[in-house]
């Protein structure tokens, strides 16, 4: 069995569900999610959230919080897990932000990723710095956050 299965099988014996809020994966987490049989009793749903306006209309992270800390940033990854859970009345959501490169953005390196795992007792924040080219680098997030998942659930 491998990890997605395991992840798909554990939520389902918790009657436990999942949402995912992308950026740098660009809906590569929620592909991965629906791999497996029986993902569509668990995964509720998800939304490529690419750019700024669609952070701020579909999941209702405020303009000043991005302003703020900037969009590839914790804070904001954070925001977008509150945000899809809260959209899709969720157990857990899964948050993606990032540079994939070739080139830096707004100063932040490609490579830089933030991921941020939120479930009913526990918000877990992964900040990764890969390298790569830039599918490469969107692979490594999706493989990142899938094996954060399934280590949480394990415990």
């Amino acid at each position: 069995m491998n990890s997605i299965e395991k992840i798909i099988n554990t939520l389902q014996y918790r009657k436990e569900t999942i949402a995912v809020a992308e950026s740098i994966t660009g809906g590569k987490l929620a592909a991965a999610l629906t791999s497996a049989p029986g993902s569509s009793k668990v995964f509720l749903g998800g939304i490529v959230a690419y750019s700024i306006e669609s952070k701020v209309q579909e999941l209702g992270i405020p303009k000043r919080l991005i302003n703020k800390f900037g969009v590839y940033s914790e804070e904001i990854a954070l925001e977008m897990a509150n945000g899809v859970r809260k959209k899709f009345n969720s157990d857990w959501s899964i948050a993606s932000t990032g540079v994939a490169g070739p080139g830096p953005a707004e100063e932040t390196p490609a490579g830089s990723i933030w991921l941020v795992i939120i479930g009913p007792q526990a918000t877990q924040n992964i900040r990764l710095s890969l390298q790569g080219s830039r599918e490469e680098i969107r692979v490594g997030a999706v493989t990142s956050a899938v094996a954060t998942l399934e280590r949480i659930l394990e415990q």
